[in-house]
């Protein structure tokens, strides 16, 4: 199914975004993050929508559809993102994965509440396992990461990691409010609208995008961006195009398929995150069995959602 295809490469793609970002985040704060990587988006997805001819498909979408878009856009690019880089940045990109398999259950609740799509017995199984699988992460102490490898200059190592679990939690429930809710809204924006798909992630990404530039009228804020290290955002930038992928497959799944079936699979690449961090990221991430089992959990219920959802 086209929508399941989509659903995984976006999956993947977030995967990646997850451990280019959480480099970055090493020496630089979750909002510069979200800023780069938001004002990013605008121009990629503005040349997409040029190159399907998408942007031409403008007059399709209602006023009612541009404001979803819009709010959906500052919901998740906006709030859900800072928040996201937030927990990448307290308990590490693998464990705020698996923390935000909890989206699923909330996304497939909201759906079922507003769309009117069903949930089954097998996909209630389903979602109890999302909800164990980042419970078992859960540590009593907090833990330091292995240094950086070796090989490189002191100022090019990222500080070794510490596992702040309070706010990491804490943020990786934030964001499943701003991540569980963005689709519906998106759906109910895009409908059975065939070829706006690439143009609505363009209207969600300039509201974003417009919101973020505002707040730089703090001076604070102007500080906090310029003094980005060119290694950050180079960083960010990487992450911020591989998350453009992931959302332009991401938009074009929720344009053909359910939301309980889109959600559940993009949630698979918590094994994704888990396979690059230990790769790339080992020094900046403290993974463990309790973070393996809780993975499979959360993605076996996740499977189990997408299956027996679609």
């Amino acid at each position: 199914m086209l929508g399941v295809a989509l659903a995984l490469i976006s999956s993947l793609s977030f995967s990646l975004n997850s451990v280019m970002a959480r480099r970055g985040l090493a020496r630089a704060t979750a909002s510069a993050g979200a800023f780069v990587t938001v004002l990013l988006g605008v121009p990629l997805f503005l040349g997409a929508s040029l190159a399907t001819g998408q942007l031409f498909n403008a007059g399709d979408i209602a006023l009612r559809g541009y404001i979803l878009l819009s709010a959906a856009g500052v919901l998740h690019f906006g709030v859900g993102r800072y928040f996201n880089y937030r927990a990448a940045s307290s308990i590490g990109a693998t464990r705020a994965a698996s923390v935000q398999a909890l989206t699923v259950p909330y996304a497939v609740l909201i759906a079922f509440v507003f769309l009117g799509e069903t949930i089954s017995g097998i996909m209630a199984f389903g979602i109890v396992l999302i909800i164990i699988g980042p419970t078992i992460m859960v540590q009593r102490n907090s833990k330091t990461s292995p240094p950086p490898p070796s090989g490189r200059s002191i100022s090019e190592q990222e500080p070794p990691f510490q596992l702040r679990q309070v706010e990491g939690y804490l943020s990786a429930f934030a964001t499943i409010g701003a991540y569980g809710t963005s689709p519906i809204l998106i759906r109910a924006a895009l409908g059975d609208i065939e070829g706006v798909a690439i143009f609505g992630g363009l209207v969600a990404y300039s509201a974003a995008a417009a919101v973020l530039v505002l707040t730089l009228v703090h001076p604070a804020r102007r500080g906090l961006i310029a003094a980005m290290h060119p290694s950050t955002v180079r960083l960010f930038l990487s992450a911020g195009t591989f998350v453009f992928l992931a959302q332009m497959f991401r938009f074009m799944a929720l344009a053909v398929a359910p939301v309980a079936v889109v959600t559940p699979l993009m949630r698979t690449g918590a094994v994704f995150t888990l396979i690059f961090s230990w790769t790339l990221n080992r020094h900046l991430e403290v993974i463990n069995l309790r973070v393996v089992m809780g993975i499979l959990l959360s993605v076996s219920g996740a499977v189990l959602l997408a299956v027996f959802g679609s």
